[in-house]
């Protein structure tokens, strides 16, 4: 059914139109309780106009005192009559003025009607009851009631569904919304109408447009100043070849191989990128990988502690893996204390699913940034520890797990430390899992 209102009509003129239907609606309500007061006054109406015309019927049958008189009666004006003369038996008869029992007085199709009946009798003892059915209006209550009942609910109903149907590009603008808000920003919304909220929904494409390209231009300003680097920091490590052995020159190297390694990560970071939706490799024994992982950490304190309860094997990329692997070992590594338990390596695996958990015992995360850290280059609280690295680990975490289809949650323990779970599909379609290209996608 189709909306008369122009797509280009105001918010506001919609509900007044709404408002104008569900006043329309009341009054036809209040009409139809006004019809059923109207109908009882008219009630009382024909009750008063029955009185001398019942007196008159009754004169007519005790004068002539026949059960004949009595029969041409009832049939003659459509009423049912009980006649109890007090020296004879009663006797009666339907408004078609056919012989009835008198104990089936009054018929069944009258019995609801029985506040219009008259009764009259004469000095000799001789009394009439008039079952009077054809002049009452309470047959139509019930109908008026039923009309009643469905028109509200018409009207309702009407209302309800106009309202959802104004209201719905809100309802696709809430679901956009939410898709830029997990991080999402190839979501669009519909431009269906050309008022305000098309307007809204219009605006808010745009700025989603915008901002997926002032990330990009930042992720590709990124990548650009890290190739250009790549030559300087060479001549630098060649030039301190030749400078004379001392703490400066030690401090020199130490400053260029941090370097090195935050080059080498961003670049790592925009190869992933580019890799999104051609996910390569085959089966791997992750139980091997995991093994590598945690041996490359026997000589950093707490150590690493692995546990797997049966060989898991799956399909992924390896090399991927296996940094997916080192980079959570490591963040747990890093954010230890002093006092703190070795960090627990577990995998579990079902049929579909293998199960990555990096469980510390280190100082945790803020409640409520587990999802910022997943975002490239945030750092929390330095006063807390928080201020080491490069706040690219985790990004790239969350991005290997989702081009595996996978999900990676981060969870506060209850008393101290951090889980990392990292639930990944076992088999993967060759092609690997569909990742919009994205630079802005980090959670």
């Amino acid at each position: 059914m189709g909306c008369p209102i122009p797509d280009n009509a105001s918010v506001v003129s919609r509900f007044r139109l709404t408002g104008l239907a569900v006043i329309a609606g009341v009054t036809l309500v209040g009409a139809t309780f006004y019809g059923i007061g109207i109908s009882h006054h008219t009630d009382a109406i024909i009750r008063q106009i029955l009185a001398p015309y019942s007196n008159v019927l009754a004169e007519t049958g005790f004068a002539e005192a026949n059960a004949a008189t009595w029969a041409r009666i009832a049939k003659q004006h459509r009423v049912a009559i009980l006649v109890e003369p007090a020296d004879a038996a009663p006797f009666a008869f339907d408004a078609l003025g056919e012989s009835l029992s008198p104990v089936s007085i009054p018929p069944s199709s009258t019995r609801r009607y029985n506040s219009l009946r008259t009764v009259r009798s004469n000095p000799n003892g001789d009394r009439a009851t008039f079952f009077w059915t054809q002049t009452s209006s309470r047959r139509v209550h019930f109908s008026l009631l039923a009309g009643l009942l469905i028109t509200v609910c018409a009207v309702m109903g009407t209302a309800f569904w106009f309202l959802q149907r104004q209201l719905k590009p809100l309802g696709l603008l809430n679901r956009g919304v939410d898709a830029v808000a997990r991080g999402d920003l190839n979501a669009r919304v519909p431009v269906v109408r050309a008022d305000e909220i098309g307007r809204v929904a219009e605006s808010f494409n745009k700025m989603t447009d915008r901002v997926r390209e002032m990330i990009a231009d930042r992720e590709r300003l990124l990548v650009d100043v890290s190739h250009e680097l790549r030559s300087p920091l060479a001549r630098m490590k060649v030039a301190l070849e030749f400078v004379d052995p001392g703490d400066k020159k030690v401090a020199l190297v130490r400053d260029v191989r941090e370097m090195e390694k935050l080059v080498a990560v961003l670049l790592e970071r925009e190869a992933l990128r580019s890799r999104a939706g051609r996910l390569a490799g085959g089966e791997i024994d992750l139980d091997a990988v995991a093994r590598d992982v945690a041996a490359s950490f026997a000589n950093r304190a707490p150590g690493v502690e692995l546990t797997s309860k049966a060989p898991v094997t799956m399909y992924a990329d390896p090399v991927l893996l296996k940094l997916l692997i080192q980079n959570l070992v490591d963040n747990a590594v890093k954010f230890s204390r002093s006092d703190s338990r070795p960090v627990a390596l577990e995998l579990e695996t079902d049929n579909d699913h293998v199960i990555l958990r990096v469980v510390d015992d280190g100082i945790g995360i803020p409640a409520g940034q587990e999802e910022r850290v997943c975002e490239p280059f945030v750092k929390l609280d330095k006063a807390r520890g928080h201020g080491v690295g490069y706040g690219i680990g985790l990004n790239l975490c969350r991005r290997i797990v989702e081009l595996h289809g996978g999900r990676l949650e981060l969870l506060n323990r209850q008393l101290r430390g951090l889980e990392a779970v990292a639930t990944l599909p076992r088999w993967q379609r060759r092609s690997g899992s569909q990742v919009p290209d994205d630079p802005a996608r980090t959670h």
